[in-house]
């Protein structure tokens, strides 16, 4: 209840009093990490990719001019289009996963109009 509240709205403060651009790289870098996750298979070689992702991130921490940083992030995410994966992994209980979906009603069961016995049957 209130603790969960005060939490949102920590949150919310938190998220406003960052700057845009912090928000887009940080967003950018989440995105990347997924697209690595659909190319590379083995975990050891999607940890040793990663890293190295994450070293060209923190390459360019500390930049603190405007068009500079505008310039890097529209580079990043220009290559990530260029590397998106054609077909990429879907939790299968997400949207357009094989599970989505599967049981709509929640353990309802089925609805009466279709588990209805016809009448020609008794």
């Amino acid at each position: 209840g209130h603790y969960y509240t005060r939490f949102l709205f920590g949150a919310v403060k938190m998220a406003t009093k960052l700057p845009a651009h912090t928000i887009r790289v940080k967003k950018l870098y989440r995105h990347a990490l997924k697209n690595l996750f659909n190319w590379v298979v083995h975990r050891e070689i999607f940890i040793a990719k990663g890293n190295e992702m994450r070293a060209e991130f923190e390459k360019n921490r500390h930049v603190t001019d405007a068009r500079t940083i505008q310039r890097l992030v529209a580079a990043a995410e220009a290559k990530l289009a260029d590397n998106i994966h054609p077909e990429p992994y879907i939790i299968n209980t997400d949207f357009g996963g094989s599970k989505y979906m599967r049981y709509p009603r929640n353990g309802l069961g089925s609805p009466p109009e279709i588990v209805r016995i016809p009448d020609w049957i008794r």
